[in-house]
C-alpha cells in the first residue's frame, strides 16, 4: 500500500515538475520573439520583392520563354524536358486546369495554370 501510494506521489511530482519546465520554455520562447521585434528583425515579405515580380517572370521565367520556344521551335526537345509529348501535357492541363486557376486579387495576378 506504501509503495503505491510512493508511486502516486512520485507521478504527481514529476507531472508538475513537467509542467514547470513548460511553463519556463513559454517564456522563454515569447521574450525571444519580444528581443527579435525589438532588434527590427522583420518577416521576410514575399510580396514586395522585386526580382519575382509578374514582368520579371514573363520575360525570364522558364514556362514563359522556355517552354513557348520549345512548343514552337523543338517539339522533341519538348518532350525531353517535361518526359511527356506537348498533346499529353495539354490534355493534362485540360482536365486540371479548373482545379489550379486562382483568383485575381488587387496584390497580385494568378499564376498561370501551365506553370504549375
Amino acid at each position: 500500500m506504501e509503495d503505491i501510494l510512493r508511486l502516486k506521489l512520485q507521478y504527481v511530482a514529476t507531472v508538475t515538475n513537467q509542467e514547470v519546465v513548460q511553463q519556463q520554455l513559454n517564456i522563454q520562447r515569447f521574450l525571444r520573439g519580444r528581443l527579435r521585434l525589438k532588434r527590427g528583425a522583420r518577416a521576410c515579405n514575399i510580396w514586395k520583392r522585386p526580382l519575382l515580380h509578374a514582368g520579371r517572370r514573363r520575360q525570364f521565367g522558364i514556362y514563359d520563354q522556355l517552354m513557348v520556344e520549345l512548343r514552337r521551335v523543338s517539339p522533341g526537345t519538348f518532350k525531353k524536358f517535361l518526359r511527356m509529348p506537348s498533346e499529353m501535357n495539354y490534355a493534362i492541363l485540360r482536365r486540371v486546369r479548373h482545379r489550379l486557376v486562382k483568383q485575381h486579387t488587387r496584390y497580385r495576378e494568378p499564376l498561370d495554370p501551365g506553370l504549375k
